[in-house]
C-alpha cells in the first residue's frame, strides 16, 4: 500500500514537468482580450445617443418657424457684428464699450431693421472695481434685408451711474439670446404663434442692468411697453 502511494505521487509531480518539456519550443498562449475595451464600446454608444438627441432637438427648433425669403442678416449676433464694424473707428479706445441688446428700429414695425446702442464706460477715479457708465453715444441701425448700416452719433451723453464690468450668468445670457432671436425672427416674418413670452429676456436685462435699462426704455419705450404687456398675458 505505501508503494502505491509513492508511485502515484511521483506521477503527479512529474506530469506537469513532462508537459513543459514537450512544448518548450511553442510560443506562450495569447493573452486574453483586455477588459478595458468594454467601457469604450459603452461610451461610444452613449455619445452617439446624445448626438442624435441633440440633432433631433435642433431640427425641431429649426422647423418651428422657418424664415421665408432671402435676407442678409438673420441672427442678432450677425447684426451686432455689423454694427461694431460700422463704428469701429469712432469708439474711443481709452473707454470700455457696452452694447445694448438688439432693439427694433421702429415700433410698431415699419421696416426690417434693428438698432444697437453703444454705451461708453470710463475709469472711475474713486474705485478700481467700478466704471463710470454714460448714456448711449452711438446708435447704429442695421438693415436685416441687405446688411447696410446707419450710424447716428448721440452728442448729449451724460453719466448715468457707476457699474461693475461683470459677465452675465449663463441663464441670463440664454434668456436674452432667446429674446433677441425672437425679435429678429418676428421682423423677418417668422414669429412663433403661441407659447410663453419669448421676449421676457428684455425685461430681465432691464432689471439686471437698471442704468442701461432706463436709457433703453426712454429710447425704445413703445417696444418695451409691448413686451411688458405681452408678459402679463
Amino acid at each position: 500500500m505505501p508503494r502505491a502511494l509513492v508511485l502515484l505521487s511521483f506521477v503527479v509531480v512529474l506530469g506537469p514537468g513532462c508537459a513543459r518539456g514537450k512544448h518548450d519550443a511553442a510560443p506562450p498562449p495569447a493573452a486574453a482580450a483586455p477588459v478595458e475595451q468594454r467601457p469604450v464600446d459603452e461610451f461610444a454608444f452613449v455619445s452617439t445617443a446624445n448626438n442624435e438627441e441633440a440633432a433631433k432637438e435642433q431640427a425641431d427648433e429649426d422647423e418651428e418657424a422657418p424664415i421665408a425669403g432671402e435676407f442678409a442678416v438673420k441672427t442678432p449676433e450677425v447684426a451686432k457684428e455689423i454694427a461694431e464694424r460700422a463704428v469701429a473707428d469712432r469708439l474711443d479706445p481709452k473707454k470700455t464699450w457696452q452694447l445694448s441688446p438688439v432693439m427694433p428700429t421702429t415700433w410698431p414695425m415699419r421696416e426690417r431693421a434693428v438698432t444697437v446702442y453703444f454705451y461708453p464706460m470710463a475709469a472711475n477715479p474713486h474705485s478700481l472695481q467700478h466704471y463710470q457708465l454714460f448714456s448711449a453715444a452711438f446708435r447704429v441701425d442695421v438693415s436685416l434685408v441687405d446688411g447696410t448700416t446707419k450710424v447716428v452719433p448721440i452728442t448729449k451723453s451724460k453719466m448715468i451711474g457707476t457699474v461693475k464690468d461683470t459677465r452675465p450668468t449663463s441663464l441670463e445670457r440664454r434668456e436674452l439670446d432667446l429674446a433677441e432671436a425672437s425679435l429678429v425672427r418676428r421682423l423677418l416674418g417668422a414669429d412663433p404663434a403661441n407659447g410663453e413670452n419669448a421676449y421676457w429676456g428684455y425685461l430681465k436685462f432691464i432689471h439686471e442692468h437698471p442704468e442701461i435699462g432706463k436709457d433703453l426704455e426712454r429710447r425704445s419705450g413703445a417696444f418695451v411697453k409691448w413686451v411688458r404687456q405681452k408678459d402679463k398675458g
